[in-house]
Order: C-alpha cells, then sequence, then structure tokens
C-alpha cells in the first residue's frame, strides 16, 4: 500500500514533477520583439513557443507498518508502479509581454491500495490522476514580471484545484533576483478506511503557502540562491485508509461478527490519526559555480524543514552538469536526506489510547535516513541558439532508498523543442 504523505497533495506525485519539470525546463521569456509593428500585427494571436513530452516510470517496492498488505502486525507490503506521460506547452501571445506555459500529467497507478471502497475484495487494483498546471506570465521589463498560477488535480477518490500570484524583480543591474509566490490548494476527498467503509462521505483540507527567495550574482561564474516558505494546513491532514495495530484487540474477523458494527470495530487495525492543523517551515540555499575551462557546473544545496508535528529534516544535495562538445550533457545528482520523524510515530498501540491523541504509522512520518543518486543523458538535435529552435532528447534514471525499507526505481525519456 502506498501511503499518502500529509502535507503532500494524493498521488501529489502528479503536481510535484509536473511543477519541477515546469521549472527545470523552461526557456526565459524575451525581452521585446524587435519587427516593426506591422510585421507583428500578422502574427497569430498565440503561438507554440516551446513543446517539452516526457513518460516516467515509477517502481516502488518496501514495507509499511501502516499498510494492511502483509502479517496483521505489519509492517504491509507498499508495492506500486506508476507510469506517467507529462508535458508542457509555452504559448506567447501577439503582445510579447504575456505568455504561458501549461504544463499535463497523467498517473496510471498499479497498486492493492486506495482505489475504491472496495479494498477488502482486491478489485482496487488500478487508479488513474491526471492534472493541468496552468501559468500566465506579464513581463513588464525593468518594473517586475507578474505571473498567476491555477490548475486542477483529479483522481477517483481526490479532487484539488490549486492558484497562486507571484512576483519577480531585478535590482542593482539584475545582479539581485527577488521572487514573490503566495499559493492556495483546496483538496476534497472521499473518506476511504482501510477496510473500504466510508462512514463519514467527503473531507477537505486547505493550503496556504508563501515563498521568498533571492538570486545574487557573486561573479559571471557563480550564483548563490536562498529561499524561505511557509506552509500552513487545515482540516483533515490524515491519510484516512493507513492504520495503525491494535495490540489488545479481539482476535476475531468481520465474518465471525453478525452485530453489524462498523467494520473498523471487526480487525486488529485502527484508522491513524492526525493533528487538524500543520504549520511548515522550509530554508534552501543553492551555490552554482561553472568552471569555464571544463564546461561544468557545480551546484550544492541545502535544505532544513520543521513543522508544528514535531518532525525536522535536513537534506544536503549535489549535482554536477557536464558538458561533451556543442550537442551533449550529463547531469548527475546526489541527495541525502535525514528526518527523525514525528513523536506520536509508532508501529503498534491499544484500544485504551485516548480518541483525542495523534496516532500514525505511516512511514513518511517515521524517522529515517534516505539516498538518492541518479544521472541524465541529454542529446541535442539542432544545439541551442539554432535558427531553426533547438530540440533535444533526454533519458535518465534515479535510485531512491531509505533505512525504512523503501525503494524507488525511476526511468524517464523525454523530448523538447523551442520554435
Amino acid at each position: 500500500m502506498r501511503s499518502r504523505c500529509v502535507g503532500k497533495p494524493s498521488r501529489g506525485r502528479a503536481l510535484v514533477v509536473a511543477s519541477a519539470f515546469a521549472w527545470a525546463v523552461a526557456v526565459p521569456a524575451g525581452a521585446a520583439d524587435p519587427r516593426p509593428l506591422g510585421a507583428r500585427s500578422r502574427d497569430p494571436a498565440v503561438r507554440i513557443e516551446s513543446l517539452f513530452l516526457r513518460l516516467s516510470l515509477f517502481d516502488q517496492y518496501g514495507h509499511g507498518f501502516q499498510s494492511k498488505a502483509g502479517p496483521p502486525r505489519g509492517p504491509g507490503s507498499q508495492r506500486m508502479t506508476v507510469l506517467q506521460p507529462m508535458g508542457m506547452i509555452g504559448l506567447r501571445q501577439r503582445n510579447p509581454r504575456w505568455s504561458h506555459q501549461v504544463a499535463f500529467a497523467l498517473d496510471v497507478i498499479s497498486a492493492a491500495s486506495p482505489d475504491g471502497l472496495d479494498a477488502v475484495s482486491s478489485a482496487s487494483r488500478q487508479n488513474e490522476a491526471g492534472e493541468i498546471d496552468a501559468t500566465t506570465t506579464y513581463d513588464a521589463d525593468d518594473r517586475g514580471q507578474w505571473s498567476l498560477r491555477y490548475g486542477v488535480h483529479f483522481e477517483e477518490p481526490w479532487r484539488s484545484f490549486f492558484v497562486g500570484l507571484g512576483f519577480s524583480r531585478g535590482f542593482f543591474e539584475d545582479n539581485t533576483t527577488v521572487s514573490l509566490a503566495t499559493a492556495y490548494v483546496f483538496d476534497w476527498f472521499d473518506y476511504i478506511h482501510p477496510l473500504g467503509w466510508s462512514p463519514k462521505g467527503q473531507e477537505h483540507r486547505i493550503t496556504l503557502s508563501d515563498n521568498v527567495s533571492v538570486v545574487q550574482v557573486l561573479s559571471p561564474t557563480t550564483l548563490l540562491t536562498g529561499s524561505y516558505g511557509v506552509t500552513f494546513q487545515q482540516g483533515t491532514l490524515s491519510t484516512t485508509w493507513n492504520s495503525v495495530y491494535i495490540e489488545d484487540a479481539p482476535k476475531r474477523t468481520c465474518a465471525d461478527d453478525n452485530s453489524q458494527k462498523p467494520a473498523y470495530d471487526c480487525p486488529n487495525r485502527e484508522p491513524e490519526r492526525l493533528p487538524r492543523t500543520r504549520l511548515r517551515h522550509a530554508v534552501a540555499l543553492q551555490l552554482a559555480q561553472h568552471i569555464p575551462r571544463t564546461r561544468s557546473t557545480l551546484k550544492l544545496g541545502y535544505r532544513f524543514y520543521d513543522d508544528t508535528f514535531d518532525l525536522r529534516a535536513h537534506t544536503p544535495s549535489v549535482m554536477l552538469y557536464q558538458w561533451f562538445g556543442r550537442r551533449f550533457y550529463l547531469r548527475a545528482l546526489y541527495r541525502y536526506h535525514w528526518q527523525r520523524g514525528v513523536s506520536f510515530y509508532t508501529t503498534a498501540t491499544r484500544t485504551t489510547i485516548p480518541d483525542d491523541m495523534p496516532l500514525t504509522a505511516d512511514s513518511d512520518l517515521a524517522p529515517f535516513s534516505a539516498h538518492q543518486g541518479g544521472l541524465k543523458a541529454v542529446l541535442y538535435i539542432t544545439p541551442p541558439g539554432s535558427v531553426r529552435g533547438a530540440q533535444y532528447l533526454d533519458a535518465g534514471y534515479s535510485r531512491y532508498q531509505r533505512s525504512n525499507d523503501l525503494h524507488i526505481d525511476v526511468f524517464g525519456i523525454g523530448y523538447g523543442r523551442e520554435f
């Protein structure tokens, strides 16, 4: 069973990957159109400026105590496979100050987890999730750049929409760039009990997030980036089908009980319980150094995270970009993550625990360390800066491994073109 980590959108890999993909490959908007006004007027109202397509395969396996796909006491299987086609289209209006980016993603998920209310019958082994993530940008030259981000996420038990506003401006001859962003996310979803029983109908949660970042040019080949983000969440923050083993539960099954009691009274499992609010803080730094002689770029990063669940995490990372000729480069990545886990994490509980006490066995909230390494190769069919527009192909592999028995292999191929 795949756990839904609180604070991340459900199967939110669609949102997280789409946003990261758009950031990684987006082409900066041009400052102005040098052509005469008469030539511009014959342009279409909106033209395609860039196109990016990607196909990724996520293969996850391991075990977690929140999953009931195993022995009664756990840990249960977290086996899952996700096939994710996605892409992004860059558009520019006749007025070159206005541009748009539209990212889209589809997750086809194979897992013995919560597709519907029939978890006991094992019929729910496949689910689909989709998302559209759009950003409209207005470039006011030296007065800054405004952006509006909006989109929807949908899957069988989960619906979500989000909207955000951003502003970015350069100072000191653009040697310093300051960016501000705020976002609002509203999720509503079916309450799915670990056994598929859904007595509560629909639940919801809201997320408000504010971020500030500064990019500072230290030298012609050195950039320093710093950012701070604060996020507030309220509502049902638990993953409703996650469960905790009950040590002193009666040794019986639902089939032995003819009293028509709710399903959760039958097995040795209790749904997880999380607080109704959460405040999260994240601080990140990155130093990027380009080495012209070897055509290499080194990026060193660090992120610190803390929240009111008493979860604290440290994540250092290093990336190396290496060009070979004018058409080919490699990117290597290594990231280490350590977190101490929440105070109310446990692998088992008793029925005497008060109902208002937070309780979880989610492996995402447990104390653990993780290693991630990856390699990506990019081949340009036409070189960057070509009058016909650059085209490229890429292929990559990433391996994520946690100390609490979770492993994820990610394979991806992509195609990009600028027009």
